[in-house]
């Protein structure tokens, strides 16, 4: 895997037998350090703009108050001041941020393919690229920012806070997970772990392929594997970012196939690929699944956004939160 830089490619997954290996220390650095410089300058003001507008604190408060013009919204009359003066007063009101953005990343194994070109570009950086994007807006609005990484199991905790040194921290975190080798995704744990941390209500956004087969099923002898899920939703402004990558979805037609599970080691599977008809049904089966996928997040009550690693996140980023602000300004109006 590798990040692309003005310097060339910083390759994160270097060995030959296409497992992921743990970043060095000076790794960790440089990858970081890319991450910063392109965020930095991808993250212009109207991107930040879009996030604040998609995303509004908790409040607002009382500001000063000034003469009236025409344009302006009469509902914010200031009676008071208009009866002093008398002459038409308008209030003003400042928003309070102080809102709280908790990142949760997937680094499970299954995260670990890319067939993009160039710079093989995977599914792990393609989150990390994305969760940077979204810790600079954060910040430059004023919002503090932590940073979850989990597979199975919690991997990596980081407690929200402001600031240029909670920027690096993050970025050296990300870099060095989308350079690691992950197990199995365990969402329903890992989200247990997001609703603790979350303690007060906040803005989360959880990137993941959303591959865990048994975050889905229906239990009939105890609560649903979505539990957790659900509550998170009811409970915060919850940001399912779907990462996905389109030849996950195409068997090349090349005979039979060994395919090895990487999130399940020592589990294989022989598929005769050289079918035209398996090509087919295995197409269907992954356009069947995702889109089941997307509605049932959709309707456990959190906003979704897909991303493919084919394509540019920051657009699709720039698009969400153009239309996330219009959808919050009709069911204001």
């Amino acid at each position: 895997m590798a990040l692309g830089s003005g310097h060339g490619p910083l390759r994160l997954w270097a060995s030959p037998d296409g497992e992921a290996q743990p970043l060095r220390s000076g790794e960790m650095t440089r990858a970081a350090r890319i991450l910063e410089v392109r965020s930095r300058r991808e993250v212009g003001g109207a991107f930040v703009g879009g996030y604040r507008s998609a995303f509004r604190g908790v409040g607002i408060e009382f500001e000063e108050s000034r003469p009236y013009v025409p344009g302006d919204d009469v509902r914010f009359l200031d009676a008071a001041a208009t009866a002093r003066t008398g002459h038409p007063y308008v209030k003003l009101f400042r928003e309070e941020r102080d809102q709280t953005v908790h990142l949760a990343v997937d680094v499970s194994g299954s995260m670990g393919f890319g067939s993009a070109q160039p710079a093989a570009r995977t599914k792990a950086l393609l989150a990390a690229r994305v969760a940077s994007l979204l810790t600079v807006a954060a910040l430059k609005a004023g919002d503090r920012v932590g940073l979850l990484s989990f597979d199975d199991r919690l991997r990596d905790e980081l407690e929200p806070a402001r600031g240029g040194r909670q920027l690096w921290e993050i970025l050296q975190r990300l870099g060095a997970s989308a350079g690691s080798r992950g197990g199995a995704t365990g969402l329903a744990e890992s989200l247990a772990r997001v609703r603790k941390a979350a303690r007060r209500r906040g803005l989360i956004f959880v990137l993941s392929d959303f591959r865990d087969e048994t975050f889905f099923e229906t239990r009939g002898d105890g609560p649903p594997p979505r539990t957790e899920w659900v509550a998170l939703a009811r409970h915060h402004d919850l940001v399912a970012l779907l990462v996905h990558d389109p030849r996950e979805d195409d068997l090349p037609g090349g005979g039979s196939l060994r395919l090895v599970d990487p999130e399940r080691p020592g589990r294989r599977l022989l598929v005769r690929s050289g079918s035209a008809r398996v090509r087919d049904r295995y197409r269907v089966a992954c356009e069947v699944r995702r889109r089941a996928t997307l509605r049932r997040l959709r309707a456990d009550g959190a906003s979704v956004l897909a991303l493919r690693t084919d394509r540019d996140p920051l657009q699709a980023l720039v698009r969400f939160f153009a239309e996330r602000h219009g959808v919050k300004r009709r069911n204001h109006a």
